[in-house]
């Protein structure tokens, strides 16, 4: 996958300008935040941003599906991994608990990855696109206990467009976030962490830094507003990310699928 230089060119213009940044702002960001910000914010935009979305090319079975769409997944999980060996914080952690958040948190990070490349223009761009990210979500849409699923995967994924409006300082650190919540998953096999207090010390920080990049963004009312809503966009996210990996074990047992799909998502999956 190549990068679109036109376009990623543009993102890193968006980049924080730390010689813009007035006197104001740094009464809520220290100037080691922003550097900080910029940092994430410029390794998130170089690994993900201008490259081509995954398409599921082989979709003539029930088996074919999967295994296409476990490659594509596995693609994407590992620029999660290869954007996180960047953050100080995660690499200093036990090399259990960097195991353990990257299993069970991966998935659940995909709908920020779809968010960065979701069109929003005007209301007609913005119906096209809900299509094009509905039919790239619908790899499993012949079966119909997939389609509801679908269908709210795609609403959230508008929800969380407009609630960031893609700003890529404000993804990365939510990226970061995520990844550091323990229970995420919802999954009753993840195991305990090593160091949980290390762990929470992380994403407190980027939990802080995210609060006052957003009270620097709009104002403090605005930025609890924008907390409570996003607060139940990532319950939404935890509940069908959960749904959609119970019905892809379903569907990988039903197919006998479990050994041909990419070894990264079968980890993911909790296969073994």
């Amino acid at each position: 996958m190549e990068m679109d230089k036109d376009s990623n060119n543009i993102f890193l213009d968006e980049i924080i300008d730390l010689d813009e940044v007035e006197d104001t702002s740094l009464e809520i960001l220290s100037v080691e935040d922003w550097t900080t910000i910029k940092t994430i914010q410029s390794s998130f935009v170089s690994i993900f941003h201008g490259k081509t979305q995954p398409v599921c090319e082989d979709v003539s079975d029930r088996a074919s599906t999967i295994i296409s769409w476990s490659q594509d997944a596995d693609s994407i999980a590992v620029d999660f991994i290869n954007f996180f060996r960047q953050i100080d914080e995660f690499e200093g952690l036990h090399a259990d608990d960097r195991f353990t958040l990257i299993k069970y948190n991966l998935l659940s990070l995909f709908p920020i990855y779809k968010c960065l490349h979701y069109k929003i223009v005007n209301d007609f761009d913005s119906y096209e696109e809900k299509e094009k990210v509905e039919n790239q979500c619908t790899y499993f849409g012949r079966w119909d206990e997939s389609k509801d699923i679908c269908v709210i995967f795609t609403n959230l994924i508008h929800s969380l467009a407009e609630l960031t409006e893609q700003d890529s300082a404000l993804l990365s650190l939510l990226l970061i976030i995520l990844n550091f919540s323990q229970g995420l998953s919802m999954n009753e096999n993840e195991p305990l962490l090593k160091d949980s207090l290390a762990v929470n010390r992380a994403q407190s920080y980027y939990t802080k830094l995210l609060w006052n990049y957003s009270i620097n963004k709009w104002n403090e009312e605005q930025a609890c507003k924008y907390f409570s809503q996003l607060f139940t966009l990532i319950l939404q996210i935890q509940s069908i990310i959960k749904r959609f990996r119970d019905f892809i074990r379903v569907q990988c047992m039903i197919s006998n699928t479990v050994d041909r799909i990419a070894p990264l998502m079968q980890s993911v999956l909790d296969m073994y």
